[in-house]
């Protein structure tokens, strides 16, 4: 029971990160769609569901498959890169508000965490998910449900487009958590991975539901920066602790899948910790905003080839080809050379 729970806030606290917290993700995904957002939803709900089985499930065979191909090991750095370079500016964007000695610290003790999981690895970061995402998760739900009134805005029915951008929601944090999810999936039963799977598709959905009934009640935030900053004006250190606590724990997620990529490619430290920490914090400077409006469609997009590639291209193990090669040569030799003596 304790490693499903585990596995569960691992891979809610993955995905709502700053970008969910704040509001902007779920403007930029679902929100901007009007009343039919709702029925994306449902949607998105099925495709985690499906997802989240099949990589725990096929575990092994997919770790084994990301570390054989290039392309996978690149992609999976790319949008695990922008995923945690839009956390550090969330972050960023909290503490420039009121620059001063404990927002620095503040700011280095995260940057302190991501080392302690980049050399630890998941026990660290289980024990640091325990505690952080079920409180932000019960205050969350909390603030958001005494906001809910009446939708006031029906917006645009885009119907395929609106469609197409819940499946690229789901395709960018599924794709940027794959690592981290086939991980997880080693230590659970066949009957627990689908326990697993479906209690963190029905968290994620009731949470994306939640907060989109909320942003579509107050149509006139969804331009903002982080849209229930505002909405939620009135409790602002709450959210902005909750924002906070949001873009950690999907942080130092993405840290702890960007550690495995690298350590399977260079063998350097040193080089790993500054590509793994190093670029997403400078990556982070061109600001929250752009960074999920324009990079994380991009993201999404690699995430869905990354995703097609894992679960339609069967694998090619060119070890084991050469493996029977020599085999079939061996034989051939031995053929030959019996031949000769005869």
């Amino acid at each position: 029971m304790l490693k499903q729970f585990f596995a569960i806030i691992t891979i809610v606290g993955m995905v709502v990160g700053s970008g969910v917290v704040s509001g902007k993700e779920i403007v930029v995904f679902f929100s901007r769609f009007g009343y039919f957002s709702f029925f994306t939803i449902i949607i998105s709900f099925f495709m985690f569901y499906f997802l989240f089985k099949f990589i725990l499930v096929k575990c092994e065979y997919i770790k084994n498959k990301i570390k054989n191909s290039k392309f996978a090991l690149l992609a999976n750095f790319i949008f695990c890169t922008i995923f945690s370079a839009s956390m550090f500016a969330g972050i960023n964007n909290l503490l420039n508000s009121d620059e001063n000695l404990i927002n620095i610290l503040i700011f280095l003790l995260i940057f302190l965490f991501c080392v302690v999981i980049f050399k630890k690895g998941i026990k660290s970061l289980n024990k640091l998910n325990l505690i952080l995402v079920p409180v932000m998760l019960f205050v969350f739900a909390v603030l958001l449900i005494s906001k809910i009134t009446s939708v006031e805005k029906g917006g645009f029915n885009f119907g395929g487009v609106s469609i197409f951008y819940a499946i690229l929601y789901v395709l960018l944090n599924v794709s940027s958590g794959c690592v981290l999810i086939a991980d997880l999936g080693r230590e659970l039963t066949k009957k627990q991975k689908t326990r697993v799977a479906f209690f963190s598709a029905l968290v994620l959905s009731l949470i994306l539901l939640i907060t989109n009934m909320v942003l579509l009640a107050y149509p006139n935030f969804l331009s903002n920066p982080m849209p229930l900053l505002d909405i939620l004006g009135g409790n602002s250190v709450v959210i902005e602790v909750l924002i906070f606590i949001g873009s950690a724990t999907t942080l130092f997620s993405i840290v702890y899948s960007i550690s495995i990529i690298l350590r399977s490619v260079c063998k350097n430290e040193i080089i790993n910790f500054f590509v793994c920490i190093g670029v997403p914090l400078f990556l982070s400077l061109w600001g929250f905003g752009p960074i999920i409006a324009y990079l994380y469609p991009l993201a999404s997009v690699m995430g869905g080839m990354f995703l097609f590639w894992v679960l339609f291209i069967p694998s090619f193990n060119r070890n084991n080809q050469k493996i029977h090669s020599g085999s079939q040569n061996t034989k051939d030799k031995n053929a030959c050379h019996n031949n000769i003596e005869f």
